[in-house]
């Protein structure tokens, strides 16, 4: 239950952004970036993540890049501006708990928009960046290929 509704609003929220979505995945370019962000369901129980991809838009072939193949991927968790429980909203007890209308609204509220406030202004490597080192931890896969631009001072 958790899965159906966080897609429902993930794309009431990413939509009006100019997000394209397929499937459980909302992406599009922006600038410089690609960016997508994924639903994936978890293997144990009904619980599931939230996934950030990046990647320059060269890299991209068909207007469509899996989060997988991105140059930088994150899960929600490492943006700061994702609670504790805002996280526990994606579990499975999380529905059981409250119930489904207070379920979407925490959704909306702790993951959806701060997803989206997160990631919305993202258009060159500067701005992403800049958004690594002040609103994510650092558990961020970064690949070689970016690394020594993403990383570089200045």
């Amino acid at each position: 239950m958790v899965n159906s509704i966080i897609l429902e609003v993930l794309n009431e929220v990413f939509k009006p952004l100019g997000f394209r979505k397929k499937s459980a995945n909302w992406y599009r370019v922006s600038g410089d970036l690609y960016c997508v962000v994924a639903v994936q369901e978890s293997r144990w129980g009904e619980s599931c993540y939230v996934n950030v991809g990046f990647a320059p838009v060269v890299n991209v072939k068909a207007g469509w890049l899996p989060e997988s193949k991105c140059l930088v991927r994150f899960r929600v968790d490492a943006l700061t501006s994702i609670s504790r429980e805002g996280l526990d909203l994606l579990s499975g007890q999380a529905a059981e708990v409250g119930g489904e209308d207070d379920l979407r609204v925490g959704l909306v509220e702790k993951i959806a928009t701060p997803v989206a406030q997160a990631v919305n202004p993202i258009e060159s490597i500067q701005d992403l960046k800049s958004l690594l080192c002040t609103s994510v931890s650092d558990q961020v896969f970064i690949h070689r290929e970016i690394r020594g631009e993403l990383l570089e001072e200045g």
